[in-house]
């Protein structure tokens, strides 16, 4: 059986295509659009420019659907349509338009299925995951392999640059401003004494500042101290930046160093000292919620 599966993000529109052979998900096809739909929101509405690019993104895929023979397909939607003021109105007219029944998933729900999903493909003990995308982050604190609190954040890489930073080149100051932002929010939501030994990375934020250790500083291995150099040095120097990224994630010019700050940040506040890049996050979590993989715990 093959199941198609399309996240609605506010960077981009990705379809993953997945066949179930018993209990098992194997993807074999992935494919994406950079529709950038946190960028195309004013007064905190979804443009009609946004509407259109997410119907243009979504009718793009179709295509690929249909050659891969999927049986089914489910698309959900995460901070790209629900933090907006006219979710209603621009899902009706997305979904009027494509032909999709579009599924807005809460915050909560999105942080638990992440956790799912990661925690399918590899074993996470102790730690925080940490779900950066475009416009929004989710932290699952961890313990003994269980989710103990979930919080979602409004803030993610392409909102980050957007709100604090306009334009490129990022400036010290206001990747600081960003970072006390994301502070004041997580200290709202989570104990000063909540401490996580590795931060589990998931999304395009903690995949790119993986691929920047790895160009810059190949021998580090995901330590958060490094990570921070990093991040300072190429707020230093606009011209290795602009090579760095191009050659880690060029679709990611605008948003790499804010989302390496917001990864920076989290890890400072829970004292992570390590970053473990997950390969499983909530588009996993999701098919497997919805073909009823994930028990009980996942109704």
């Amino acid at each position: 059986m093959k199941y198609a599966v399309i996240d609605i993000g506010s960077n981009t529109v990705r379809l993953c295509v997945y066949e179930q052979k018993g209990d098992k998900l194997s993807l074999i096809l992935n494919r994406r659009v950079m529709a950038l739909l946190g960028s195309k929101v004013v007064d905190g509405m979804l443009t009609q420019e946004g509407i259109t690019a997410a119907c243009d993104a979504l009718l793009s895929l179709k295509d690929f659907i249909r050659k891969s023979k999927a049986q089914k397909t489910f698309v959900f939607a995460t901070a790209a349509l629900r933090n907006i003021a006219n979710t209603e109105a621009a899902v009706s007219e997305i979904q009027k338009k494509t032909g999709f029944f579009i599924d807005v998933l809460s915050g909560e729900d999105e942080a638990f299925l992440t956790f799912s999903g990661a925690a399918g493909e590899q074993d996470i003990y102790d730690g925080v995951i940490a779900d950066i995308g475009g416009g929004s982050t989710e932290l699952v604190l961890i313990k003994e392999g269980k989710p103990v609190q979930t919080a979602s954040f409004p803030i993610g890489s392409l909102t980050a640059f957007v709100r604090f930073v306009g334009k490129r080149p990022a400036e010290r100051e206001q990747i600081m401003a960003l970072r006390q932002f994301v502070r004041k929010m997580i200290a709202e939501k989570f104990a000063k004494e909540t401490t996580a030994k590795v931060l589990y990375g998931i999304g395009g934020a903690a995949r790119t500042a993986h691929e920047l250790e790895k160009i810059l500083y190949p021998a580090s291995g995901g330590a958060f101290k490094t990570l921070e150099t990093l991040l300072y040095r190429l707020l230093d120097d606009e011209p290795l930046a602009e090579k760095s990224i191009l050659q880690a994630s060029p679709e990611r010019l605008d948003t790499a160093l804010p989302g390496v700050a917001i990864l920076c940040e989290v890890a400072d506040i829970f004292g992570c000292q390590n970053l473990d890049v997950c390969k499983a996050g909530v588009r996993e979590g999701y098919i497997q919620k919805q073909i009823g993989l994930l028990g009980n715990e996942g109704a």
